[in-house]
């Protein structure tokens, strides 16, 4: 087990700064937000920085945008946007392999999108049909997909343990499991133990968030 910090919560924050205070606090490693294009996070600056404070690289959260600007969604109607997004996860899984990452979060449609293009179930189909090629990837670089719920306020496909457990399953990969967020889990789940119990050995990641975060 390694205890890390996602350093999307920090935002803009350098780099440098972030991983001194992980460093202070005796953390493990990083959550790094997956942007491989940005100079940010260029590899061989980054690998500098996580030496110089004994730091690794835990996971890659993937960043699934509704914006007019840029638009990740695996469960869009819009083939384009769904081919882009599968490229763009193919850069993360390669961007994991470099730094030593050993999976990546992998919401099923756009965060910020709370309702189908379609319909709800025309999407998932889109979503997992996508998710099968990506996994196809990361099986051959040895990347797990840990498929996150986030709450039906700010995305609708996948939004329990239980909606994950049913996606991960119909995607049918062995590198294809769960993770699960106590902010969204406050919020979705009647029962959070239960719901931990539920997904078993399937849940491969956990983030542990204040309500209020």
């Amino acid at each position: 087990m390694q205890y890390s910090i996602s350093n999307w919560i920090y935002a803009t924050e350098d780099l440098e700064k972030s991983f001194q205070r992980l460093a202070k606090y005796k953390y493990d490693a990083v959550e790094l937000e997956g942007e491989p294009d940005k100079e940010k996070y260029k590899p061989k600056k980054v690998k500098k920085m996580l030496q110089r404070h004994g730091l690794k690289v835990s996971s890659i959260a993937g960043m699934y945008p509704w914006k007019e600007e840029i638009k990740r969604d695996l469960a869009s109607p819009d083939k384009k946007i769904r081919e882009q997004t599968i490229i763009y996860l193919f850069k993360c899984i390669d961007y994991a392999q470099l730094m030593g990452a050993k999976l990546i979060i992998v919401v099923p449609a756009a965060v910020s999108k709370t309702a189908p293009s379609l319909s709800k179930k025309e999407d998932w189909k889109n979503s997992v049909k996508a998710v099968q090629e990506v996994a196809k990837y990361a099986e051959k670089k040895d990347i797990l997909l840990a498929i996150e719920p986030i709450n039906r306020y700010e995305t609708y496909l996948v939004n329990s343990v239980q909606d994950a457990l049913d996606y991960a399953r119909e995607v049918n990969s062995s590198h294809v499991k769960i993770m699960a967020d106590t902010f969204h889990m406050n919020i979705e789940e009647r029962d959070i133990p239960e719901a931990i119990r539920i997904a078993g050995n399937n849940l491969i990641n956990v983030h542990i968030a204040d309500s209020n975060r």
